[in-house]
């Protein structure tokens, strides 16, 4: 009897060293990948600052800021408590692009949304008409803006911050302004005919 309980006592004492050396291996591992994530975080936040201060512009400090400015979007950003709809104008927190795409926070026109969507198409305005003639910038009638439909885009609606108001109502664009834009998202963005390959 006594060496079945004594048989007992070792077999329970070898189960727990070996969960214990398992939790062990299981802990070691987990701080291996945590070393190793930390580790190219700071690399390439470091690089990214090495060719930053490489640049000394007011550009690469917009740019730096907004790189914070987007983690901070992307990781506690928040969706919008109000509505978003088809054909209304919103503010948009567009950030740092790249050569000529609209950057910053500025009005932009709501192409498609869908109320369970997390996302929604958007032609961004600008703050000034330009009178610039191309035939893909619209001016619009009901605000000082024109719409660059080439730079049609899709973005999460974390980055929509608030409706853009006129005289304290919600802004939606004239029929005039619907018919001239959707004509020129239609020659934009239509697919090309195929052609035979054979």
């Amino acid at each position: 009897m006594e060496n079945k309980t004594n048989l007992s006592i070792e077999q329970e004492n070898i189960e727990n060293t070996t969960e214990n050396a398992k939790e062990e291996t299981s802990e070691n591992n987990t701080n291996e990948e945590e070393k190793t994530l930390n580790k190219e975080i700071h690399q390439n936040i470091e690089k990214t600052e090495n060719l930053l201060q490489s640049l000394s512009t007011d550009d690469a400090i917009e740019f730096s800021k907004w790189t914070k400015d987007k983690s901070n979007l992307r990781y506690n950003g928040n969706m919008p408590t109000f509505p978003i709809y088809n054909n209304f104008i919103y503010w948009c927190n567009l950030g740092i692009n790249i050569g000529s795409e609209q950057n910053k926070l500025r009005p932009v026109l709501i192409v498609k949304t869908d109320k369970n969507s997390t996302v929604c198409s958007i032609v961004p305005l600008t703050t000034q008409k330009l009178h610039d003639g191309y035939w893909y910038h619209i001016d619009l009638t009901q605000i000082d803006s024109t719409a660059l439909v080439e730079q049609l885009r899709v973005v999460s609606k974390i980055r929509i911050e608030k409706p853009f108001r006129t005289k304290g109502k919600l802004t939606i664009i004239s029929q005039e302004d619907w018919n001239k834009i959707n004509q020129q998202l239609e020659s934009l963005y239509r697919l090309k005919p195929l052609k035979n390959h054979k």
